[in-house]
Formats: C-alpha cells, sequence, structure tokens
C-alpha cells in the first residue's frame, strides 16, 4: 500500500574516509530506483566491502558508510549503516631514494614527462605498487593525488628526496628547490581537477589510443595540454586494469596492431612506466637461478634477443618484438637502469657458491658491455669494475 503512494524508492550509498580526524568523501555508489531488493542488497554490500578494503589500505583511521533513500516525491532520508575504525595504527610507508638525476622542472607539465615521472616512480614505489597504478596514473588521476595529498608528510619526504636528486649546476638549495616542486605539485592536482570539469572531452575507446589522440588534435590545444589531457583520458580505462602486466600488454598489443607513429613515442612512455615495477619484471622473467642470470636475461630483453620458451608468455612475446625493432627507447632505457643499479649493489650474483663470485662477475660484465647501448657502455664498465673489486676484497 505504501509503495503505491510513495511510489519506488532509490538507494545510493556514500563511502566515507577519516585522515586526520576529519571525514572525506571517496566513493559515491548510486542504485536505480527500480532496483529489486535483492540487487539493493547486492549494492549495500559492494559498498560495506568497498569501505573495509580502503581500511586494509592503512591509509585511513576510519571508514563510515552513509545510505541515502530517496522517494519518487522527493523526501529523502540518509543513516549511517557502517563505521569502523582501524584497530591498529599501520606501518608508514617510507619514500625510496633516486639515484638518478632529477630534473629541473619549470612547469607542472615537466612533472608528467618521462624523466620526472621516473623519479616518481622510484621515490613513490611502495605507494604505486599499493594503489596498484603507474607513475603516469598517479600524475594524471585526481584519485592517486588526493589520496598522496592526504598522507601530507609522506608526500613531502618524496618531494625532498627528489629535490635532493637535482644536481645540476647553479640551483638554489635543497630546501628551495623542495618548495618549488610542491607548488607544481599543487598546480597539476589543480590541472587534473579543471580537467575532470571540462565537457566535451573524446573518450578512450576500445583501447585505440591513435583515435584518442587524432581526436584532441583536433580540438585548439597546446601541445602540453593535449599530452597532458591524452593521458588524463587514458588513465580512467587504464587504472581499472588489475595489473601491470595487463596495462602493459594493451600498450604492445596497440602499438603492434595500429603501427601509428603519432602516439608511439606515449605509448613507449606508458610501457616504461609499467616496467618500472619490480614485480611486472619478476612475473615476465619467471624464476631465475642467479642476480646473474636474471641481469642478462634483462640485457638480452633490451635488445630483443630474449630466447621465449616454448609456449611464451604473450606480453613478453610482444615486448622482445617491439625492442628487437627498437620502437620502445624509453623501455629499453628503463631495462638498463635497473640493471645498472642491481650491478652496482652489494648482492652476491651467486647465492649458493661465493668462490665462483670473481669468475661470474667477470662474466657478467663481458656480457653487459657487450649489449650495452652505447649511452650506458661506460656505466655498465664502471659499475662491473667496482663490483669485480668489491669482490677481490671480499676473497681477501
Amino acid at each position: 500500500m505504501f509503495g503505491a503512494i510513495f511510489g519506488s524508492r532509490a538507494y545510493a550509498y556514500e563511502i566515507y574516509v577519516q585522515v586526520d580526524g576529519r571525514w572525506r568523501l571517496d566513493k559515491r555508489l548510486e542504485g536505480q530506483a527500480g532496483l529489486t531488493q535483492l540487487g539493493n542488497e547486492q549494492l549495500e554490500k559492494s559498498a560495506i566491502a568497498q569501505a573495509n578494503a580502503l581500511l586494509n589500505m592503512g591509509d585511513f583511521s576510519a571508514v563510515k558508510v552513509v545510505r541515502t533513500r530517496s522517494r519518487s516525491d522527493g523526501f529523502t532520508t540518509q543513516s549511517e549503516i557502517f563505521n569502523k575504525t582501524a584497530t591498529a595504527r599501520p606501518k608508514a610507508m617510507t619514500v625510496r631514494p633516486f639515484k638518478g638525476v632529477f630534473p629541473v622542472c619549470d612547469t607542472f607539465y615537466d612533472l608528467a614527462r618521462r624523466p620526472a615521472a621516473r623519479g616518481f616512480s622510484v621515490v613513490f614505489r611502495e605507494f604505486l605498487d599499493k594503489q596498484n597504478a603507474t607513475s603516469i596514473e598517479l600524475l594524471h588521476s585526481l584519485q592517486h593525488q588526493r589520496k598522496l595529498n592526504d598522507m601530507n608528510n609522506f608526500l613531502r619526504a618524496g618531494i625532498y628526496a627528489l629535490a635532493g636528486a637535482q644536481t645540476q649546476q647553479g640551483l638554489p638549495g635543497q630546501g628551495e628547490r623542495s618548495k618549488k616542486l610542491e607548488a607544481l605539485f599543487d598546480k597539476l592536482i589543480q590541472h587534473t581537477r579543471d580537467a575532470m570539469a571540462e565537457k566535451g572531452l573524446p573518450a578512450f575507446e576500445n583501447n585505440d589510443f591513435a583515435k584518442l589522440y587524432d581526436r584532441l588534435a583536433a580540438r585548439d590545444l597546446s601541445d602540453d595540454n593535449r599530452r597532458f589531457l591524452f593521458f588524463f583520458q587514458m588513465t580512467k580505462v587504464t587504472q581499472t586494469a588489475n595489473s601491470y602486466a595487463a596495462r602493459l600488454d594493451m600498450v604492445l598489443t596497440d602499438m603492434i596492431e595500429r603501427s601509428n607513429s603519432n602516439v608511439a613515442g606515449l605509448l613507449d612512455e606508458v610501457a616504461a612506466s609499467c616496467l618500472d615495477s619490480t614485480t611486472l619484471i619478476q612475473e615476465l622473467l619467471g624464476p631465475r637461478s642467479s642476480l646473474s642470470d636474471a641481469l642478462v636475461a634483462l640485457a638480452d630483453l633490451s635488445a630483443g634477443k630474449l630466447a621465449m620458451p616454448a609456449k611464451p608468455d604473450p606480453t613478453l612475446e610482444k615486448l622482445n618484438r617491439l625492442l628487437g625493432e627498437k620502437r620502445l627507447p624509453l623501455c629499453e632505457g628503463t631495462l638498463w637502469e635497473r640493471i645498472l643499479t642491481n650491478l652496482s649493489s652489494k648482492t652476491l650474483l651467486s647465492k649458493h657458491d661465493p668462490k665462483k663470485e670473481w669468475q661470474l662477475t667477470r662474466n657478467l660484465n663481458h656480457k653487459l658491455l657487450s649489449l650495452a647501448p652505447e649511452s650506458y657502455k661506460a656505466a655498465i664498465d664502471h659499475a662491473g669494475r667496482m663490483r669485480m673489486e668489491r669482490v677481490r676484497n671480499m676473497e681477501n
């Protein structure tokens, strides 16, 4: 009887997170007026499950879910149906050191280019892996930017570390450089907000990167903004992928099926941001007997010469092919940066037989120098010599 009087009801669920004692809306789930009771129950369960997942991330002190019921005559009621506080203080994330040279950034657009994005990928690696995000997605998604911004001390520590990696001549002190980078990151967040409010942007459909770029190119945009909006629209889709491998495969497949030069450089950036993940590298290469074996495999892959197993991983096969065709220069550089970092580390090449360390190091250096691009040969040679000197000292 009441249903006939008041009509059907529509349910909505708002998920809030608590940051520094303040509640902030994270997500709103909308139900349809004609949804069945079972459908509404499932929507409610989904909202509570998502709230629990946010709490388990360790970034928030509490979560809650508010249910809104709206009748067709406009009458609305709200009630809190779930509220949970974190039982233990989560382990604080730490930033990682960046041993390269971080670029001097004059505009917020510079923060989103590969040289700077790689720095963000290294320093905020723990955050990115927890969010299942690439550095490109962080720098073009308000969702990720807002979460990082909520972790104020962590964000500032990372920015300070990046400022410390700006070693170019004639720069001001690290504190002043850090403030400049923080200001640029704030501007980047504001620009992302503005992009979200912009209407009529072409959508990224059917994983067709070239079509998205062409539609943006038809608009009256600066080169910097066209590039930003390309990644902004792309990120809406890629950040929903369940793994770095899925994102990488999406890009590699497009490069093979639609060989379009107008987006090749941009797709190389996306692929490189995926390869920043150690987890992805381990998944692609599979188990390796030693660090030496893994570094040789990376070097072979960088040249497109990695031997494929009888049933190769399709993504690895595509990556090997495109690297061999020299179509992924940024990915090649990313792999060699990883090789250089590991070669410079104190980790033994063989965990099982330290007596073979000298010969393994010598053989590895020879192999790496035979495959290294000219731009990396000097650095690889130096790192290899330093490793051999450490081995000699260890034996003495």
